[in-house]
């Protein structure tokens, strides 16, 4: 697309079948969709356990995310994620002997079809688990929907304040924006040792979340902001901030955005002689910002990402799985919804019965969970994690580990 922003993958068409297979049992994905009255509702996937005979399974965990729209790419991550996590879920015998299901809605990362898809998920389906793979302003609008209805809800990869405040059956399996800008200032004052920078960021929830945080600890680690500049989700051109920024002559840039804004943004940085170190947010951590981009995202610090290069078994396992499934290599976003779903199973499991309200107490009492992205160490009150934040620079195309922000004051996130 013209845009940078990839569509959908190839497949998935409305009421098409698409088998998976998984040690012995065919899993079949179906994708419909249902009229409404002011338009049609995103794409429903039902996840059945087929052995023989087809039976329905039996623990429902409801999934919400961005399959159509400009959003799509990290759906399709999303979704291909989720469906490895049920697969290895369902592989030794499910959760408490039963098998587990997923029931998938297209929320196109918009508000109105996250509330819709919501309640569609409660009163139709019955389903007592939900996962959101979508954007914070998506989960932001369903969170307060699972919240009335008791169902324990973890938002994967959002990361708007909002959302865990929707009441104490919201979790949050990512790091907020505000730690993640306060890790962004550390990595540039005190692991680059840069003071004089040029601030770009996105006008959405998660650009301005990311960026308070960022603004918040400058001041500790001795960075200046010598020019600040903005830019709304749609735009690729970047003319204008690209001529001030290079009046500034900073000594790095640090910047808030999605890898389908980073990548024509930090292309044409580069394009104009704009040489020095750029540090971007964790939403550049796809292998979409590499393809767009190429060789002008040599060298970019990603603040946030997934660190690919960690020893563990699970992950690397998971990575080989996504790239032979999805056909692309694996990222922060499928690494984010593959734990959370995962971890809904590990909490019921912990609960002893298939039930909300224990569940959610197993959650928030969650310690030293293997997360794909490292060891999340706690939940706090407000069911935000207490976890380290991995650093990843661009190295011959590939993203690499460079360092570990693990102050854990610094990244602790708020209480209230």
């Amino acid at each position: 697309m013209a845009t940078g922003v990839p569509e959908a993958v190839a497949g998935d068409a409305v009421g098409e079948f698409r088998p998976h297979r998984n040690k012995g049992d065919l899993l079949m994905t179906f994708i419909h969709s249902a009229p409404r009255s002011s338009a049609a509702i995103g794409a429903a996937v039902f996840t059945l356990s087929l052995a023989g005979m087809p039976a329905f399974a039996q623990v429902k965990i409801g999934f919400q995310a961005p399959l159509t729209g400009p959003a799509a790419t990290d759906g399709v991550s999303a979704k291909v994620a989720a469906e490895l996590a049920i697969e290895r879920i369902n592989a030794p015998g499910g959760i408490l002997g039963q098998k587990a299901e997923l029931v998938m809605y297209d929320d196109q990362a918009k508000t109105e079809e996250a509330v819709f898809t919501a309640n569609k998920l409660v009163g139709q389906d019955g389903v007592k688990f939900v996962v959101s793979g979508s954007y914070s302003a998506s989960g932001r609008a369903a969170a307060p929907i699972f919240q009335n209805a008791k169902v324990p809800f973890i938002s994967a990869y959002g990361v708007h304040p909002d959302i865990t405040r929707a009441g104490d059956y919201a979790f949050r399996t990512v790091h907020l924006g505000p730690p993640q800008g306060r890790a962004g200032a550390k990595f540039v004052g005190e692991n680059l040792k840069h003071k004089n920078i040029s601030v770009i960021s996105m006008d959405n929830d998660y650009g301005q979340a990311t960026l308070e945080g960022f603004k918040s600890a400058i001041g500790q680690f001795g960075v200046k902001i010598i020019g600040e500049y903005s830019y709304p989700l749609r735009d690729r051109q970047f003319g204008s901030i690209v001529a001030s920024v290079k009046r500034d002559n900073p000594e790095a840039i640090y910047i808030t955005g999605y890898f389908f804004t980073a990548g024509p943004l930090v292309t044409q940085l580069r394009a104009a002689g704009i040489t020095v170190p750029i540090i971007g947010s964790q939403a550049f951590d796809a292998q979409k910002l590499i393809e767009i981009s190429g060789s002008a995202v040599e060298g970019v610090y990603i603040v946030g990402g997934l660190n690919r290069d960690r020893d563990n078994p699970e992950l690397k396992a998971y990575l080989a799985d996504f790239q032979k499934r999805a056909g692309y290599l694996g990222e922060n976003v499928g690494a984010t919804v593959y734990s959370a779903i995962i971890l809904m199973a590990d909490a019921i499991k912990r609960a002893g019965a298939i039930d909300p309200a224990k569940t959610r107490d197993a959650l928030a009492a969650t310690k030293n969970f293997n997360h794909l992205a490292g060891e999340l160490v706690s939940f706090n009150q407000l069911r935000e994690i207490n976890m380290p934040m991995n650093v990843n620079v661009v190295k011959d195309g590939k993203f690499i580990h460079h360092a570990w922000i693990d102050d854990l004051k610094l990244l602790a996130p708020p209480t209230q």
